[in-house]
């Protein structure tokens, strides 16, 4: 009897203990069930979390700043959420504007869903012309390479991209000299926005081109009056063809059977005005090309014309050309005068191709 009772004891004990580690392993399950299901419910319910998720695999950056926009009611009752993201892509600052929806079904029944504003009805299929050689950005993010379309009756200095499924109303920049950055939408009345003609030259090119030309003129009238040639000439003059033609032209207006005809000359107050943007023709490499006059006043001084030795033997050809020779001491003082140069955009450098520089006499 006493046997019994110790067996029937174990037994309770025994069920017991596997009745607590059963309701243990229950409890496990459903914490691990439950934890999944609190998690995969809050995932998208958060709408910064969603849109921060959606830079960083569209762009690659993990550093952003973020700045909260509106929330508002679209045509459905939805609220509508309006974030801002500024980030830096090769070197270059860009902010995006992204909308998130409130999506009206609430997972599992209890949680609030974020998507990002899918294209509607407005989403179509067009075609971008650009300029070669630009970033392009459509709400931040540059169009893939495979979107590059081959066109043979195209500029070299322009791309193509087939662009599907984009909304009219995302924002497009465009960011690269010469040109100034340019802000605007996909907009377009015929499925094809070529954006060339509304780009304008930035200031920091003007800048550029300028210095350069300036740099040019006083590097040609000094190399000539310092008797050097062509070929000693810089790097800014060595993609133009005319340049021997141009040394021997300034030189032939300075000097006169090898006497020196103008000297202390100086260079000042320059104005440029520069030409419309234009493209290369077909069969020419591409380029982005723009053309600059630039003018400036020119002073100088005469010359001495004659040594002291032949001046001291030729006194009647002097007495003679006295009133011509006061004249001459008295040299320019100030000239108008306009060089004309062009430059031709590649790969992100200045190259002047062609430059026409007048005399100061």
């Amino acid at each position: 009897m006493t046997d019994n009772n110790n067996q029937q004891y174990k037994w309770r004990q025994r069920k017991q203990r596997n009745m607590r580690i059963g309701i243990w392993i229950v409890v496990v399950i459903l914490a691990s069930v439950g934890g999944t299901f609190v998690y995969e419910g809050l995932r998208d319910s958060d709408p910064q979390r969603v849109a921060e998720e959606y830079v960083k695999k569209a762009t690659g950056v993990d550093t952003f700043k973020v700045e909260t926009g509106d929330r508002s009611l679209n045509a459905d009752n939805q609220f509508v959420q309006d974030y801002t993201f500024t980030y830096t892509v090769d070197g270059k600052e860009t902010s995006q504007r992204l909308s998130l929806t409130q999506q009206q079904e609430k997972k599992y029944g209890l949680f609030d869903q974020w998507a990002l504003q899918a294209a509607g009805a407005n989403a179509v299929d067009m075609e971008l012309i650009v300029p070669a050689g630009v970033q392009v950005l459509i709400d931040g993010v540059s169009p893939d390479e495979s979107q590059m379309k081959e066109d043979d009756t195209l500029s070299p200095g322009a791309v193509r991209y087939q662009l599907s499924g984009v909304e009219p109303t995302a924002k497009l920049q465009i960011n690269g000299l010469p040109f100034e950055s340019f802000e605007g939408t996909l907009e377009t009345g015929n499925g094809l926005l070529d954006i060339r003609d509304r780009l304008e030259v930035s200031e920091n090119a003007k800048v550029q081109m300028e210095e350069i030309g300036k740099s040019m003129i006083n590097e040609l009238y000094t190399a000539v009056m310092q008797l050097k040639t062509s070929s000693d000439l810089s790097e800014l003059f060595a993609n133009v063809p005319n340049k021997d033609n141009l040394f021997k032209a300034i030189s032939g207006n300075l000097f006169r059977s090898s006497e020196l005809q103008a000297d202390n000359i100086t260079f000042e107050g320059f104005e440029p005005v520069f030409g419309d943007i234009y493209y290369p023709g077909r069969d020419e490499e591409s380029y982005i090309g723009i053309e600059m006059k630039l003018s400036y006043t020119c002073s100088y001084e005469q010359a001495e014309a004659q040594t002291e030795s032949e001046s001291e033997t030729e006194t009647e050809a002097e007495s003679e050309s006295e009133a011509e020779t006061e004249t001459k001491n008295t040299g320019s003082e100030g000239s108008k005068k306009e060089a004309t140069f062009y430059f031709r955009y590649q790969d992100g450098k200045c190259i002047v191709t062609s430059a026409e520089i007048p005399g100061v006499i």
